[in-house]
């Protein structure tokens, strides 16, 4: 077995137990993908391989929001190749692990075993934070990808857990320096950014020191690193899916600021703006769910230990405030898109104003026209003396009536066209002050 003990069944129908003490190191490389599970990709909950202990009964009632395991690839350890450690012969195992956070985000995580103290792992932590590790040939990545059937790369949110034998408080400062600050160097305590959760460091032979790029464990219980394995699974999972979220915001500014919204008329300009509002709805849903309801891990674990390095992982990689930060862009680009949607309906108020006004000139126009022509016609066809019924209505007589009734008509369409274009020109010029402002 790789790593952390599985709880399934051994081919003679045994369960693996686990050591009384861990005699080797396990590194977990833990990878963000911007992959999702595929729909009909089945997934099995991580009780099925990983000994949680008493806490699975815990998990199983919050399984919706644990991550499950979708692939387990055993890899061969002989021929796994890395580009700075020098000592392939202590490396006993290695796994490639592809679960799936509960928004389907797929997460890749490198397990390797090695035969040798913490303190000589660096190199190969390095290896494995910068990919440069391949198995029978091929890089990590490819690996991951063919086993979903996608393509691409892992994104550059990730995080590694050491998971050592117990070490000894003399040598427990030397042991983080190393693997943590990658350094022998003396440190300033004053300015260092690793946290020590208190219930995981209470007792004398365990320690756990927790950076925002890699955290160290040692002498813990085995059902304690398998969740806080799942922990640091969701904690990359969180911190990828954060940078998403920021990155469409930035993307949905660009859209609200865009360089064509001052030839878009205001139905175009709302027709965008209402598109914008739902991707926000959309994002905003996605933070709550994706990131910030998985700070809390003590709510579903009931576990000190446990929710004591998911708070400090959530701490140093800064989550919590970069979820605060990313929702008062999105609370703030709301009430911009609020505020301009409101705008264009004040707009459009008045535009259905002077569109009645020009159809009340325009009617007023035609019943002006038509007063004088009835009464043209009603005076030509009455009996009267002032009618000379030899004379045709075409006659000279009858033309400063005629001119009469054709100043009123050009009276009238000069009115309505001065209207209309009144009309047209504030209009364009709503429009023009709308692609200006915002």
């Amino acid at each position: 077995m790789t790593g952390i003990r599985s709880g399934r069944h051994s081919t003679d129908g045994e369960l693996f137990e686990p050591p009384a003490r861990r005699d080797h190191v396990w590194l977990a490389n833990i990878y963000a993908t911007p992959w999702h599970l595929p729909e009909g990709v089945p997934s099995e909950p991580p009780g099925t391989y990983l000994r949680l202990g008493r806490l699975e009964r815990h998990l199983a009632g919050a399984a919706a929001q644990m991550p499950r395991v979708v692939h387990l690839i055993d890899l061969d350890h002989d021929r796994v190749a890395v580009r700075r450690w020098n000592h392939p012969r202590l490396l006993t195992a290695a796994r490639l692990w592809l679960l799936a956070v509960p928004s389907g985000q797929i997460v890749a995580v490198l397990g390797l075993d090695v035969r040798c103290g913490p303190g000589r792992t660096v190199d190969l932590l390095e290896d494995c934070y910068h990919l440069d590790v391949r198995a029978d040939g091929r890089a990590v990545e490819a690996l991951a990808a063919e086993a979903l059937g996608v393509e691409g790369d892992f994104l550059p949110e990730r995080h590694q857990i050491v998971f050592a034998p117990a070490i000894s408080a003399a040598r427990c400062d030397e042991i983080v320096r190393r693997v943590v600050h990658r350094g022998d160097l003396p440190r300033r305590g004053e300015f260092d950014t690793i946290t020590y959760p208190a219930e995981l460091n209470r007792r004398t032979e365990t320690v756990a020191a927790v950076g925002p790029y890699v955290s160290i464990l040692g002498g813990q219980r085995e059902h304690v690193e398998n969740l806080v394995f799942l922990s640091a699974v969701q904690g990359v999972a969180g911190a990828a899916r954060l940078r998403e979220i920021r990155s469409a915001a930035y993307s949905a500014v660009g859209t609200f600021r865009g360089r064509d919204r001052e030839g878009q008329g205001t139905h175009a300009r709302r027709e965008t703006l209402e598109r914008l509002s739902d991707r926000l709805g959309d994002m905003e849903l996605d933070l709550s769910y994706s990131v910030e309801a998985t700070a809390d891990l003590g709510m579903l674990v009931p576990s000190l230990p446990v929710a004591g390095y998911h708070d400090a992982l959530y701490s140093v990689m800064g989550l919590v405030d970069k979820a605060e930060t990313v929702a008062r862009m999105l609370r703030r680009l709301e009430r911009a898109i609020a505020a301009e949607l409101t705008a264009i309906e004040s707009r459009e108020r008045r535009a259905d104003e002077d569109r009645r006004l020009r159809w009340t000139a325009a009617i007023g126009a035609v019943s002006t026209l038509a007063v004088p022509v009835g009464l043209i016609l009603a005076f030509l066809g009455v009996n009267a003396s002032e009618v000379d019924v030899t004379r045709s209505m075409f006659d000279g007589r009858y033309l400063p009536v005629y001119g009469l009734a054709v100043v009123l008509l050009l009276v009238g369409a000069l009115v309505s066209a001065g209207l209309y274009v009144q009309q047209r020109r504030a209009v364009h010029r709503d429009g023009r002050d709308a692609g200006r402002g915002g």
